[in-house]
């Protein structure tokens, strides 16, 4: 008689992504998002805190195109621990429109 035949298993790859939101370095939550606007040989990045609304506008000339959200954070965490970033905070009661 013949045996059942045996199930191959499946494995399954995980697949590691770059993150797209960051953890705020003023209130310590997920919600900084970066996003980075390529001109030329420089890059300008807006960094945001949906949290506790802080806001930076950074040119960077020093970090080359190919440099994505994740090396601007880095480089933002460097620049706001050291106290040299253009922080501006940002109610959200500013963003609404008002009659």
């Amino acid at each position: 008689m013949g045996r059942r035949r045996k199930r191959r298993r499946v494995i399954l790859k995980r697949v590691v992504r770059i993150p797209k939101i960051f953890q705020c370095p003023n209130c310590s939550f997920i919600s900084l998002s970066i996003i980075v606007k390529k001109k030329g040989d420089r890059a300008q990045a807006i960094i945001s805190c949906g949290n506790c609304g802080l806001l930076d506008d950074e040119d960077f000339a020093d970090i080359p195109i190919v440099y994505q959200a994740v090396d601007v954070y880095a480089k933002f965490i460097d620049l706001f621990e050291r106290g040299e970033a253009r922080v501006k905070f940002v109610s959200s009661t500013d963003s609404s429109s008002s009659e």
